[in-house]
C-alpha cells in the first residue's frame, strides 16, 4: 500500500460552498437515509387530478422528473406506507422509498450513492427538508462554486479556560486548571449575489418563485415563528504546495462539512456607489446522529485532486 508523503500545504481563497436542509428528525440527510413525513398528511393542495411531479437527482447524474400518482388512495389522509406505494410506482431509477423503522417516517434511499436530492412542491409537502414547518421545496443543494462567494470565516465557539484557586492561611495557592473547550463553530458567509431561495433554506419563511408574470416574493419568518430550519453546510477550498504557485496549480482540496446548522441573514445595507454583499450568519453545534453518537460540529477532509474530482461537486 502506497503511503502519501506528508508535505506542507497552504490554503488560498475559497472554492465554494453548498447548503442542504437536514431531515425532520434533526439528522443529516444522507443518500442512504433521507427522511420525510410521519403520521397522516393532506396533499390536496399540491396534487392535480391526484398527481404531482417530483424530481430526484443521484450523485452527478441528471434530474429525473416523474409524475407521482396518489389517486389510488385517499389524498386527504396520506400515511408513509401509502406514499411509499405511490413513489415506488413512479419509476425513479436508483432510489427506493420505504418507511424508516426507527422513526416511522417516509424514507428515501439510494444504495451506493454519494448524494441524493429530492426537489419539488410535492417534496416539500412530503416534508423532505423540514418543509412542512419551515417552507421550501425539498432536500437539495444550493451551491456557490463559480466565484460567487466573497468569503467564509470560521470562528470557533469556545468555553474559556477556568482557573479555580484555593488559598491557604499563609497565602499558598492550590490551583485547578480546567482547559478551554470547543463547543461549535459560527461560520459567516459573504456572497456576491442576492438569493432568496438560499435565504429561505437557511432561515425559513416563504419563498414564491416568479412564474414569468408575477415577481418572485420572499417573506421572512416573523417573531412568532418557533424554531428555525436545520441544514448542513459544506465548505471547500484549494490547497497549494511550497514555493510559488499559480492559481491553477492546486495540489489538494480542503473540505469542512458542518452537519447541523441554524442561521439568519446578516445586515445588507443599500449604500451609494457600493456593491451589496449578502451575508449569512450561521451557528454549527455538536451533532448527534441517528445512532445516538455525539459528533463534533464539523468533519474535515483533505482530498487529492483525483479524490475531489470523484465527488463531482460542480455537477451534484
Amino acid at each position: 500500500m502506497a503511503v502519501e508523503v506528508t508535505k506542507n500545504k497552504a490554503r488560498f481563497a475559497l472554492e465554494g460552498f453548498r447548503v442542504k436542509r437536514c431531515n425532520p428528525d434533526k439528522t443529516y440527510a444522507g443518500p442512504q437515509r433521507t427522511l420525510g413525513f410521519t403520521g397522516e398528511i393532506d396533499l390536496t393542495g399540491v396534487l392535480d387530478s391526484g398527481e404531482a411531479p417530483l424530481s430526484v437527482k443521484i450523485d452527478g447524474g441528471p434530474w429525473q422528473e416523474e409524475d407521482v400518482d396518489f389517486s389510488g388512495g385517499g389524498i386527504t389522509a396520506v400515511n408513509p406506507s401509502g406514499a411509499v406505494t405511490a413513489l415506488n410506482a413512479a419509476g425513479f431509477s436508483g432510489v427506493t422509498f420505504s418507511v424508516d423503522s426507527a422513526t416511522g417516517r417516509l424514507m428515501a434511499s439510494a444504495a451506493g450513492a454519494f448524494e441524493l436530492q429530492i426537489k419539488g412542491e410535492l417534496a416539500g409537502a412530503l416534508d423532505f427538508g423540514q418543509c412542512r414547518r419551515y417552507g421550501g421545496l425539498g432536500v437539495y443543494y444550493i451551491k456557490y462554486f463559480n466565484d460567487e462567494t466573497i468569503g467564509v470565516t470560521l470562528p470557533n465557539d469556545m468555553k474559556e479556560k477556568e482557573e479555580i484557586d484555593l488559598e491557604g492561611a499563609k497565602g499558598t495557592i492550590t490551583r485547578m486548571v480546567i482547559p478551554a473547550k470547543r463547543l461549535g463553530v459560527s461560520p459567516a458567509i459573504t456572497a456576491k449575489f442576492k438569493n432568496d431561495e438560499l435565504l429561505q433554506m437557511i432561515q425559513g419563511g416563504e419563498y414564491i418563485p416568479s412564474d414569468g408574470v408575477e415577481p418572485s416574493v420572499y417573506l421572512p419568518p416573523t417573531s412568532q415563528t418557533s424554531g428555525s430550519p436545520l441544514f448542513s453546510l459544506d465548505v471547500m477550498a484549494p490547497l497549494y504546495g511550497d514555493g510559488t504557485s499559480t492559481i491553477d496549480q492546486v495540489t489538494h482540496f480542503d473540505r469542512r462539512l458542518f452537519w447541523c446548522c441554524t442561521g439568519t441573514e446578516g445586515d445588507v445595507p443599500m449604500e451609494a456607489k457600493v456593491w451589496a454583499q449578502f451575508a449569512y450568519n450561521i451557528n454549527a453545534t455538536e451533532y448527534t446522529d441517528e445512532n445516538g453518537v455525539l459528533l463534533p460540529a464539523d468533519k474535515r477532509f483533505e482530498y487529492t485532486l483525483e479524490q475531489f474530482e470523484a465527488l463531482k461537486v460542480y455537477d451534484v
